[in-house]
């Protein structure tokens, strides 16, 4: 993911609106942090320093350097962003922000202690395509929402991009990927009040495939992989919500699905519905009118006058009233990340707060865990319930393993 990060840095640098520079890259693994290093140099023109140590890099350049962004394994981000922010670093970390809630919370115990910035590099709602479809719902164009579909099928038996996101102590697949959909279903229609579903194992054994993963960034790694795995974490979760504004949402993200690989996102409300692309592909929204309109084109926008990217989004896009685009996959990837990081370097200078605070990423991995804990309880569970810690059974293993029960 570091490698990906670069590349949102290169956009970013290129852009009128460059605001932050790299200067280090700390690596407990010395041979992943000279790589990511020299590959910084040829991206960005200037080679950061390798460390090892983050008390040390933050000693040695003092107040220069003013914020780390983390892209380990999800279940080092609590250690690392603690590490940070006793250093005094502003934190961007990628999601989810940490493997359990009660990880998240000594974040943000750290974070106030040490009155720094914690980001959550959630990338899929900057997509242009999803800020149209909120400003579509938002504006009224499908009326009063009252479901949406969310719904993620393939993967087969193959080992999703690394060994540890099939792993229940490392951040299972379910969880590290599950957690862009919490976000977007809430992005779309707002918080969440109950949760119905469960969360399950679905392929016993998983195959190395040889597989580069999204953008090909993983291609160094996986030949070191092993043959075969056997997950102890989720893989598929299946899940029923009810959102405070009343609208039912219908959720499954299964990554061991078998046949037809489907991608479903679907929005219907009392006048009109909408369908949804995806993330990161550019295809344009369509909007289903009860007489049959099917409106699929910049006559969408008559829908959504409230819709304006950010300056920077729209240099990177095209527009500030962009209703598609024509990009290559790893191209908007980083497009994307760019803007992570340039909303990054806004909030250290100004103080402001990231549109996906620590909170948001807390509330984000709540959602993602609710089936999980309404499975084991046999129940529904309330958002506030997960949040709170009064539904945590299956996080409580977890919490033992990282020493935080």
């Amino acid at each position: 993911m570091g490698r990906r990060h670069l590349r949102g840095m290169r956009h970013l640098a290129a852009s009128s609106l460059a605001n932050i520079q790299l200067v280090a890259v700390c690596d407990l693994n010395q041979d992943n942090a000279t790589f990511v290093a020299d590959e910084a140099r040829e991206l960005l023109g200037l080679r950061p320093r390798v460390y090892a140590d983050i008390a040390v890099m933050a000693r040695e350049f003092g107040a220069d350097l003013q914020a780390a962004s983390i892209t380990t394994d999800v279940a080092a981000h609590h250690t690392i962003a603690i590490a940070c922010l006793e250093a005094g670093l502003h934190v961007m970390c990628e999601k989810p922000l940490a493997l359990t809630l009660r990880a998240c919370d000594v974040i943000a115990d750290a974070a106030r202690r040490a009155g720094r910035v914690v980001s959550v590099a959630e990338n899929y709602r900057r997509d242009p395509i999803n800020r149209l479809a909120r400003a579509l719902i938002g504006d009224g164009a499908i009326g009063e929402p009252r479901l949406m579909v969310e719904t993620h099928i393939g993967g087969r038996d193959r080992i999703a991009i690394t060994p540890w996101r099939h792993m229940k102590h490392s951040g299972t697949i379910a969880v590290d990927a599950g957690v862009h959909y919490a976000d977007i279903l809430r992005f779309y229609l707002g918080e969440v009040r109950a949760i119905s579903g469960e969360a399950r194992i679905q392929e016993k054994v998983r195959y190395n495939t040889g597989s580069a993963g999204p953008g090909g960034f993983y291609g160094r790694w996986s030949a070191d992989f092993p043959d075969s795995i056997e997950p102890t974490g989720e893989d598929a979760l299946y899940a029923q919500l009810v959102f405070s504004n009343g609208a039912i949402g219908h959720w499954i993200d299964d990554n061991a699905g078998h046949g037809l690989p489907t991608r479903v996102r679907q929005v219907f409300g009392s006048r009109a519905s909408l369908e949804c692309p995806g993330d990161r592909n550019g295809r344009p929204l369509v909007l289903h009118l009860d007489d049959g309109t099917h409106i699929a084109d910049a006559a969408i926008l008559d829908y959504a006058p409230s819709y304006r990217l950010a300056p920077l989004a729209a240099e990177l896009f095209g527009g500030e009233r962009v209703w598609s685009y024509s990009l290559e996959f790893n191209d908007t990837d980083s497009r994307l990340l760019a803007l992570e990081y340039h909303e990054l370097g806004a909030c250290v200078a100004t103080g402001a707060q990231p549109e996906v605070t620590l909170e948001e990423g807390r509330r984000d991995l709540a959602l993602t865990y609710a089936p999980f804990e309404s499975g084991v309880l046999g129940r529904p569970v309330t958002l506030d319930e997960v949040l709170s810690g009064a539904a945590s059974e299956y996080q409580t293993e977890i919490d033992a393993r990282l020493g935080l029960a």
